[in-house]
């Protein structure tokens, strides 16, 4: 190769690392300076424990997330709730680096890819899954690099990138279920290609057997039930996941089945209000419509890209919008991913119309309108998403163990459980206080607390209007966020000491 090409192609290399660089870096500074300084709450802390001991959580078990998890909480940094804390930061970086390849990919210019990946960057909903351990942001990652391979299989990509294709989809299944709801979009990515993945006609079998050898990372969860590690969630609802029957309701994520599609359907259109008025806030408004012109306005030229991009859209919705949880805002997440790309070629196609009609002299540069946009999100949501200040959960877990008597017994929710469940079985803070979580208690928390008040041991609550019955008396503390619990005759307790 001569030595002028040779230093040309070097160049390219330079400046491609450079952009890369970026993309990935200037994210993750800002991510690692709002990151939470330890344990989160709710399902953040469940899933810190969960890695930390690689045990089983709730349905469907993410076992993907539990082991990367479980190497992240080994770093010599911080507590192990910051350490999982960090996998969020990097997983939205590296998500964010992930889509600037995409965009660039998509739309030919590096800046205005830089642009668009920072506006998604410091998007509120992008943003707020970055800083607590959660399962959002390593999801985001996965959708994000799968999304590339697919792209780069319709450009002409070789059998192994399919089959890489196929095993990583069935890793990233392992951090989240919802990955299959992408499945059409993917499908649809990779079949409209100019090369078709049924030829030749083994490619499509070793895909699939790629694939399922990804998913076989569910196999952690019926070894380490049977290790039965200090977190095992499957023994306190009762189902062994050793046997297909229970290891089939696990994946399935059984346990919350009774919420999908739970929302009325009179309330239907409320939600997909609630979703549009998320879509415009995560955008400032303005990257809401430069996305409809992207879309609109690219369809003709690339019809089967935007069709695929589309069923990603519309798959995630679909399920979403009528499933009924207090968190679901955060898994709308990898609508807004493809809705950057939508708004990157919508302000390429808006800023490359309007050059063509103002004066001379006069012109709007795409990367200069998505760069102020992509300010705008980093100024604005800076003060709403920072936790680097937030110790409230450990707090919480604290203010309970400091208080409690000796070898009592708590009964809490998913707001409270999991903190203490991360301090006794991380830090092995208070080993005599037994923890129960109503939420798992089936109704069953009002007999329960009566046993264990009968045999002696000292009962408590922060949710006393979950263990309402004319056995049990609540008397509030007035120097704590939870009550005693106590039998409503005193002459039922048989008496005898707690162990």
């Amino acid at each position: 190769m001569p030595v002028a090409r040779l230093t040309a192609w070097d160049t390219a290399r330079r400046r491609s690392a450079v952009w890369m660089a970026l993309a990935f870096g200037v994210p993750l500074v800002v991510y690692v300076r709002t990151l939470a300084p330890t344990v989160y709450g709710l399902d953040s802390a469940e899933l810190t424990t969960g890695a930390w001991a690689l045990g089983i959580v709730h349905a469907p078990g993410s076992p993907t997330y539990m082991l990367l998890g479980h190497l992240f909480a080994q770093l010599p940094l911080g507590d192990v709730g910051y350490r999982l804390n960090l996998l969020s930061a990097c997983s939205a970086a590296l998500a964010v680096l992930f889509l600037f390849l995409v965009i660039r990919r998509l739309v030919g210019d590096p800046a205005v890819a830089l642009a668009a990946s920072w506006l998604a960057a410091f998007s509120y909903y992008v943003w707020v899954s970055a800083v607590a351990a959660e399962l959002y942001a390593p999801h985001a990652a996965f959708v994000t690099a799968l999304l590339l391979l697919a792209l780069r299989w319709r450009d002409g990509g070789s059998s192994a990138l399919l089959c890489g294709l196929g095993l990583l989809f069935g890793v990233a299944a392992g951090n989240h279920l919802s990955m299959t709801l992408l499945a059409p979009g993917f499908a649809w990515l990779i079949g409209s290609a100019r090369r078709p993945p049924w030829q030749p006609p083994w490619l499509l079998v070793a895909a699939a057997a790629a694939t399922l050898a990804g998913a076989a990372v569910y196999l952690y969860l019926p070894l380490r039930y049977l290790a039965d590690p200090p977190l095992n969630y499957a023994r306190v609802w009762g189902v062994d996941l050793s046997t297909p029957r229970g290891l089939l309701w696990m994946v399935s994520a059984r346990l919350f089945s009774p919420l999908f599609f739970s929302v009325p359907i009179g309330s239907l259109p409320a939600e997909v209000g609630a979703y549009a008025a998320q879509l415009w806030s995560n955008f400032v408004g303005c990257g809401v419509v430069l996305g409809l012109v992207g879309v609109l306005g690219d369809f003709r030229a690339r019809p089967s890209l935007h069709i695929g991009l589309a069923l990603l859209f519309a798959a995630h919705l679909a399920f979403f919008i009528p499933y009924q949880v207090v968190d679901k805002a955060l898994m709308f997440e990898p609508t807004f991913l493809v809705w950057a790309i939508w708004t990157a070629i919508g302000a390429q196609i808006l800023c490359a119309a309007l050059a063509r009609r103002l004066p001379d002299g006069w012109s709007i540069s795409a990367p200069a309108l998505l760069f102020f946009l992509a300010l705008g999100c980093l100024v604005v949501n800076y003060p709403r998403v920072d936790l680097r200040d937030d110790w409230s959960a450990r707090q919480v877990g604290e203010q309970v163990f400091d208080t409690l008597e000796p070898y009592a017994v708590y009964f809490g929710t998913w707001k409270d459980v999991p903190i203490l469940e991360y301090l006794q079985i991380v830090e092995r803070q208070r080993p005599d206080v037994r923890t129960v979580n109503l939420v798992f208690a089936r109704g069953g928390g009002p007999r329960l607390a009566r046993q264990l008040l009968r045999q002696g041991w000292p009962v408590y609550t922060s949710a006393p209007e979950l263990l309402i019955d004319d056995s049990l008396f609540i008397e509030p503390l007035a120097d704590a966020d939870y009550a005693r619990v106590r039998l409503a005759a005193p002459h039922a307790s048989i008496g005898g000491a707690a162990p």
